[in-house]
């Protein structure tokens, strides 16, 4: 059975208390034994998209960086870039804004990586047997590291439901190719009746696939490319997609590139996640105080990535006391657990181990 270690953080907290707390669960779990003298470590983090008020803040983050160095090893920040047009759309932009976040050499003590490379076509190719890829793109710059730490916020997503440690390395440390494969099943729709034709959706389509033809959003199916970002734009909710069939293969094929990474970093990569300003949107989009659902839960850590999953899970709805799908999007979350599981990642079966202090 798997091991989740878990320190509650309580609203307000002081980050130094914080900090303490982050480097007990290093400890705890293990995260030493991943980490030899001059390994590269990436860790894999989210700077938050311009506007976005509740991604973590790096100064929680620091003690997986301090702890880092002190076995000698060599951690840098990093992510890779977005499909939509945004501040994280290539690496330099990326860069800046991960600076302007605090993500910066001086507050952290390590560097900002951008893993896929300047504007985010560069990947290395895994094997894998899938059920429906055989090969998978992730990014070189976490291909080519001796150790991963991946560092999940988790939220609710507009297409999965759920996105945590599966989401973060199954898109966020995948190719462009690879990223778009994974979304290349959503093909969005307007409801005319529903659009106010503030032309929202056509300035972050990538593709500039949407127009406005009498004041009304259109969207041409031969440009798309199904990233979605239309739908996470159009607050009136007048862009959406079959929800229920189409988010269940992008679940799989989300797990399958995450089974990539995992298995490029077997035995060298461990798992942090801060269920702290649980948004019902993932920090890829501005957000609101009013977008929190869970505002204070804790920090939990593991090895195995499925079980810190439904550990993280148990611990918002504990804390919301009903299922997360009743507070974000009514997705049913669990295929890309499941299929995980199926893949070889983790157990759904799992001990809780508080620490204390």
């Amino acid at each position: 059975m798997s091991v989740v270690y878990f320190v509650p953080v309580s609203q307000g907290e002081a980050v130094t208390g914080v900090q303490e707390k982050v480097s007990s669960l290093y400890d705890a779990v293990g995260f030493s034994t991943l980490i030899a003298k001059d390994d590269l470590v990436a860790i894999k983090t989210h700077f938050g998209e311009a506007g976005n008020r509740h991604f973590i803040d790096p100064q929680y983050q620091v003690p997986l960086v301090t702890k880092t160095l002190k076995l000698g090893g060599k951690p840098f920040w990093t992510d890779t870039n977005t499909l939509y047009v945004g501040n994280r759309a290539n690496a330099v932009d990326h860069m800046l804004l991960a600076h302007r976040h605090g993500f910066t050499v001086e507050a952290t003590g390590a560097p900002v990586v951008i893993a896929d490379g300047i504007v985010g076509r560069d990947e290395v190719m895994v094997a894998i047997e899938g059920r429906h890829s055989k090969t998978v793109g992730i990014a070189p710059g976490v291909a080519g590291a001796n150790a991963l730490l991946v560092m999940a916020h988790p939220t609710g997503h507009l297409a999965c439901g759920y996105g945590g440690i599966i989401k973060t390395l199954g898109m966020g440390l995948s190719s462009r190719k690879g990223k778009l494969y994974q979304h290349s099943v959503v093909k969005p729709r307007v409801k005319s009746s529903l659009c106010r034709g503030d032309g929202t959706c056509v300035k972050w389509c990538p593709r500039k696939a949407i127009s406005m033809v009498d004041h009304r959003a259109v969207i041409d199916q031969n440009l798309c490319i199904g990233c979605g970002e239309c739908i996470a734009v159009c607050r009136p909710g007048a862009v959406t997609f079959q929800w229920r069939i189409e988010s269940k293969l992008l679940q799989e094929r989300m797990a399958e590139q995450a089974f990539g990474v995992y298995q490029n970093k077997r035995g060298k990569i461990g798992f942090i996640s801060y269920i702290l300003n649980v948004t019902r949107d993932c920090d890829c989009l501005p957000s609101q105080d009013g977008d929190v659902v869970v505002s204070s839960v804790g920090v939990v850590a593991s090895l195995d990535p499925v079980a810190i999953e439904h550990a993280t899970i148990r611990l918002i709805e504990e804390n919301l006391k009903s299922s997360l799908k009743d507070r974000a999007y009514d997705i049913d979350f669990l295929p890309q657990l499941a299929y995980a599981e199926e893949l070889g990642m983790g157990s759904s079966q799992y001990d809780l181990i508080p620490i204390q202090h």
